[in-house]
């Protein structure tokens, strides 16, 4: 599941998350290792809804004229435009957004701006440390190292 806001419960995971628990509870109580998984669930939505969060500022950023879809000083991205790299599939279609309808931005970290480069590393990085840090008992790295810390 990763760090997907998938429905944790859903029978699909079930197997899933039942194997883990037998691989923990090796050397743990099977409670212990739930308990560590609903922690880890936990964490990940909450992850989930700030990156959501800092989406939507740099969105409403965008939209208000604030931000550019791409600095026009950098090097055009791989279709040879300016398109916000947060430009992905429909939900963010249409000339607004820079570029042609149907066409999708690159997510990207470079060539880009700096409230971008955030969301990017909210997704590619921060989110990732906390899943990771949480599925390895490294509560340090899912908070104060790399994780909650950098996407507050």
């Amino acid at each position: 599941m990763g760090m997907s806001n998938a429905d944790r419960g859903a029978p699909l995971w079930k197997e899933k998350r039942d194997t883990w628990v037998s691989v923990c509870d090796d050397c743990h109580s099977p409670r212990f290792a739930r308990e560590n998984l609903q922690a880890m669930d936990e964490a990940c939505k909450d992850a989930g809804l700030k990156y959501t969060e800092t989406f939507k500022v740099a969105e409403n950023l965008m939209l208000d004229g604030v931000g550019e879809p791409m600095p026009k000083d950098l090097h055009p991205d791989w279709s040879g435009q300016h398109i916000w790299s947060l430009k992905i599939g429909a939900y963010h279609d249409g000339p607004k957004y820079g570029g042609k309808k149907g066409e999708s931005g690159e997510f990207r970290m470079s060539n880009c701006s700096d409230i971008e480069r955030v969301c990017f590393e909210s997704v590619g990085y921060w989110m990732t440390y906390i899943f990771k840090g949480m599925a390895h008992g490294s509560w340090n790295d899912a908070t104060y190292c790399d994780g909650s810390f950098g996407m507050d």
